[in-house]
């Protein structure tokens, strides 16, 4: 419960100053991340090597999509300090939903620059490389960015609406 409160401020935080400066602060991860890391340690040194794992994992996927352009630096960041927070098996389902608001705040975003069908282009041309295991092109910048923060908050409200009414993505163990 406390973990997941403090994801939700730092998301709400960080959704915020992404969308007015397109950053999110380094105070902000480092903070999320402190806290994360103690309220593991004081449950035992199990939950903090989760946590570690989990954070090392997140920083290392988020880091192959920051190289393909897809994801910003700071976001992936957050998102590793938002694991060592959450723990397992929280972290899959925050994940899960980000990426599924992720891919919707693009479509809507593209769809109100009336940049639909190029990003359908720039999702093929990455994604049919990817497939076939060569790298991807540089990703066209016909259809823009977006503050993924919004889609990192989407996705820990979604989180906690889900844990409030009982329905959890969770992997066994």
């Amino acid at each position: 419960m406390i973990a997941l409160a403090l994801v939700l401020v730092a998301a709400a935080a960080a959704a915020y100053t992404d969308l007015k400066t397109r950053r999110i602060p380094n105070a902000l991860v480092a903070a999320l991340l402190v806290a994360g890391l103690t309220l593991h340690a004081l449950q035992g040194w199990q939950s903090s090597a989760i946590v570690v794992g989990l954070c090392l994992a997140v920083f290392a996927v988020g880091t192959l999509l920051f190289s393909f352009k897809l994801i910003g630096g700071g976001d992936v960041k957050f998102m590793a300090a938002a694991a060592a927070v959450l723990g397992w098996p929280d972290t899959v389902a925050f994940v899960l939903y980000t990426v599924i608001a992720g891919g919707l705040l693009g479509v809507a975003i593209a769809i109100a620059r009336g940049r639909f069908r190029p990003m359908l282009v720039n999702l093929k041309s990455m994604l049919f490389p990817v497939l076939s295991g060569l790298r991807p092109p540089a990703v066209p910048s016909a259809v823009g960015t977006m503050p993924y923060a919004v889609a990192i908050f989407a996705g820990a409200a979604a989180l906690a609406v889900g844990n409030a009414l009982g329905f959890t993505l969770r992997i066994p163990l």
